[in-house]
């Protein structure tokens, strides 16, 4: 059942319906709601739809922005840290400014109050479009420019430019990550992968929930950003990006699973949900499985309680186990596909 209320802990708008429904696409229950003639409801899943792709589209576009100022700091040698990050601010401005969709939505609405319902549901598909090509033309740009940073300066160099860039995206976004319920930080994380990356077969933002018990699990197939970079885009046909020699990491690393031969894109989901957290406070974020086939699900996990995150979790990012960890057996370097 749709929830689409306000929530006080992140100061907005945010969708926390039930399980069975939080992972179907804003766009379907727009355009349900559309069909149906709900003209309130409608609106407001239209205006979320929007809010969910922008905020996915400024934390790509400000991820590019400190990249871009890590190279020219360390390519050039230059020690003026405002001088540069004004540059790199300048460089992306137009990503933030550019009004990606504006339009578009409210053409929208305007068609929804008139009860022109099948213009409304093109328009809506039209405003999803707007985001999502950027999108994935970002998504790949930030992988050439980590590649670029591993070539230039060594693997390492990679996970230096990605802490620099942690609290600016990942630590402002799950600032209060500790003051939400479980179901919250499930609907915070669904968000970004649903109308945030574009995530599922259709590129709508598609995925399955489940409640384990002990966690709850959202499984995506596929990813909307690693996992079109590694599958290709299913709605396009667009084969998967193409992988260069440094575009992959050679050496095994505690930050990335402790695996070569992933892509430097997906290498935040490791440090910036395990690793980094591990390092500060000895417990994992939000943990997921990998796995290095790119045609698997993607599986992730909100633990209902973090002291109780399960013991095989932590290995693959050097970290001790937390005592009290549950062992149920799961082994840390086997890849499990399903989520289960």
């Amino acid at each position: 059942m749709l929830k689409l209320e306000h929530n006080t802990i992140l100061g907005r708008m945010l969708r926390v319906d039930d399980l069975e429904t939080l992972g179907v696409s804003t766009q379907t229950l727009a355009e349900d709601a559309i069909q149906a003639g709900r003209v309130d409801e409608a609106i407001a899943l239209v205006d979320y739809f929007h809010q969910e792709m922008r905020t996915m589209h400024t934390i790509m576009r400000t991820w590019l922005t400190d990249i871009t100022r890590y190279i020219i700091a360390r390519g050039s040698g230059a020690d003026d840290p405002g001088q540069i990050g004004d540059l790199s601010y300048r460089l992306f401005d137009i990503w933030r400014t550019y009004p990606f969709g504006e339009a578009v939505r409210e053409r929208c609405k305007a068609a929804i109050r008139e009860g022109e319902a099948g213009q409304a549901i093109d328009l809506l598909d039209h405003m999803r479009l707007e985001f999502k090509v950027p999108h994935d033309v970002l998504v790949a740009w930030v992988q050439n420019l980590l590649t670029t940073i591993a070539a230039r300066w060594g693997e390492e160099a990679v996970l230096e430019s990605i802490q620099e860039t942690h609290q600016s995206i990942w630590g402002d976004r799950y600032e209060n990550w500790g003051k939400m319920t479980p179901h919250e930080k499930m609907a915070l994380t669904v968000e970004g992968m649903r109308g945030g990356h574009f995530s599922g077969e259709r590129r709508r933002g598609d995925m399955t929930l489940r409640d384990d018990g002990d966690r709850l699990v959202m499984i995506m197939e596929l990813c909307g950003s690693g996992g079109v970079l590694r599958r290709g885009d299913p709605e396009t046909g667009r084969p998967a990006y193409p992988v260069g020699e440094h575009d992959v990491n050679k050496q095994p690393h505690d930050w990335i699973w402790q695996k070569t031969g992933i892509h430097w894109y997906c290498s935040h989901c490791a440090i910036a949900m395990e690793w980094l957290p591990a390092q500060r406070n000895g417990r994992l974020l939000r943990p997921l499985d990998h796995v290095m086939d790119p045609n698997a699900p993607c599986t992730w996990y909100v633990y209902k309680d973090e002291d109780q995150t399960r013991a095989y979790h932590y290995p693959r990012t050097g970290s001790p186990i937390l005592p009290g960890a549950p062992d149920n057996g799961e082994d840390w370097k086997s890849e499990y596909a399903g989520g289960s």
